[in-house]
């Protein structure tokens, strides 16, 4: 990914993570398991939250095809010190948040997804400036 277009990505992140207090760390991971941009700060969990994301995100293909679910947008684990949400933007991006416990799950997922469609055009001209050679 490009260096300008992952400076971007993160500033999105940043925003977000800024103006909705409950969502303590987003990050975008590959199909692969790394993470490419994230607000966490923490390199081990990254990599940690990464590989989860990855088999979670395998987990949700397979859901999709046996359950016959069509299209997933959203996976959400409640747990009693947190929340996390993975968001499968294309077949090789994901968007994980890391959120408070009490947050209200419906309240997190508007605000992923309204920021999806600016993550995918973000996406979307880093892999043409990748494509140009850039």
């Amino acid at each position: 990914m490009l260096a300008s277009q992952a400076r971007l990505l993160e500033d999105r992140l940043l925003s977000l993570v800024t103006r909705v207090q409950e969502i303590r760390g987003l990050m975008l991971i590959d199909s692969n398991g790394l993470p490419l941009v994230s607000t966490l700060g923490s390199r081990s969990l990254e990599e940690s939250l990464a590989a989860f994301g990855a088999a979670a995100t395998g987990q949700m293909a397979r859901a999709r095809e046996d359950l016959e679910m069509g299209p997933l947008y959203m996976l959400h684990l409640a747990g009693r010190d947190r929340q996390v949400f993975l968001t499968p933007l294309t077949s090789k991006v994901v968007l994980l948040a890391i959120v408070d416990a009490g947050a209200a799950a419906s309240t997190v997922e508007l605000h992923l997804l309204g920021m999806c469609c600016d993550i995918l055009g973000l996406l979307h001209t880093a892999a043409g400036a990748e494509d140009e050679g850039g």
